[in-house]
């Protein structure tokens, strides 16, 4: 008999030596894989997999009856395309879910294998700088929940993502948004993230000010992952989903939830909640002027006094908005907060540093003029 072959990370154990003695005790390859699928199948994480997918199938068919620009727009009929696999996943699928968020951000798991911790040596230079102007200890790491993933810097681990949170966590505690939010004794406050993704900055935004109510606005299929990545990161908060029953009379009461998740088509409706923060990292830069200008002008009719943008002024192939700032500007005046010379995805400094221009990332705080 030949010997078997044994994959220690299948089951979760610790290492092993790779070749085994044969023994007819041993179980199956197959057997293994069973076994850990149906642990998982009935896990938190699974339930919040299947009852969160129902919601979005929801939002998707609401989507092309409700929103004003008739539903999914070419591109993203291409990307729903591309995942349209985790809409009917196993249950080790979703055990993974982290890795599979590179749909959303490009980012991928194998980037931070092992045979890739080389690439560590440039992370922790990064890491080092800004907490170098971190005054509170904001660093949030990369949980190591459905799949996580990044190298160790010291107090965690942590990936691109990790880090570009980190600094607009930093950016926002400089430009004077943050403090009100922080600490045990911060009053109830109401933040919205437009374009919130697979929901990483919104786990690090509720870590660090944990009485906030976190709404999350996106298209209806990023919260396949948001949704089930939070619920399970934080199994006793308080989740409300656009499309659940008696959804309508449960949203008055918004400020009784931890996180709520609305398609970007509800937004106009969030009128007289009385938003404290808007956040968008990274999505006003893909819209149209339009587009921008419509969120922007709706904030300001909220009475959302603060927002908070980590941009480009525009994407250098998006050639229908004129700049991030411009619109912005039109209803609120802007600080720019500045904090590394290095764009957010950077962990290096470049051979030659290349002119300002209106493609590179930057923070600002847009705050409401007293007049208004």
């Amino acid at each position: 008999m030949s010997p078997r072959f044994s994959l220690p990370t299948l089951l979760g154990g610790q290492s092993k030596p790779a070749l085994q003695p044969p023994s007819d005790q041993t179980p199956s390859f197959k057997t293994r894989l069973q076994s850990r699928a149906e642990a998982f199948r009935t896990s938190t994480g699974y339930a919040n997999y299947l009852r969160v997918r129902e919601y979005i199938y929801l939002m998707m068919d609401d989507w092309t009856r409700l929103d004003p620009e008739g539903g999914p727009s070419a591109y993203w009929q291409e990307e729903i395309e591309g995942f349209l696999y985790l809409f009917d996943a196993s249950p080790l699928v979703i055990e993974k879910l982290r890795e599979q968020c590179y749909h959303i951000t490009g980012i991928k798991s194998y980037e931070y294998r092992n045979h890739h911790a080389h690439r560590r040596k440039h992370m922790i230079p990064k890491f080092n700088m800004l907490r170098e102007i971190d005054p509170v200890g904001l660093f949030c790491p990369e949980p190591p929940d459905l799949g996580g993933f990044g190298f160790e810097i010291g107090p965690g681990k942590a990936n691109i993502d990790t880090l570009k949170f980190y600094e607009v966590l930093i950016g926002m505690e400089k430009g004077g948004v943050l403090p009100a939010f922080r600490g045990p004794d911060a009053p109830r406050r109401l933040a919205v993230e437009i374009g919130s993704g697979w929901g990483g900055f919104a786990y690090q935004f509720k870590k660090t000010c944990p009485n906030t109510t976190y709404v999350l606005v996106d298209l209806p299929p990023t919260m396949l992952f948001s949704g089930v990545y939070l619920t399970t990161l934080f199994p006793d908060a308080k989740a409300l989903f656009y499309g659940e029953p008696g959804f309508k009379e449960k949203i008055r009461n918004i400020r009784d939830y931890d996180f709520v998740f609305l398609p970007h088509y509800y937004f106009p409706q969030l009128g007289g909640q009385g938003l404290d923060l808007a956040i968008n990292m990274i999505s006003f830069q893909e819209m149209t002027t339009m587009q921008v200008r419509t969120y922007v002008r709706l904030l300001k009719k909220f009475g959302c006094p603060t927002i908070y943008s980590l941009n480009r002024d525009r994407s250098k192939n998006n050639h229908e908005l004129t700049t991030v700032s411009e619109i912005t500007q039109l209803y609120y005046e802007i600080e720019v907060i500045k904090l590394l010379d290095l764009q957010y995805y950077q962990l290096v400094a470049p051979p030659t540093w290349p002119k300002p221009s209106i493609f590179d990332y930057r923070h600002f705080v847009a705050r409401l003029p007293a007049s208004a």
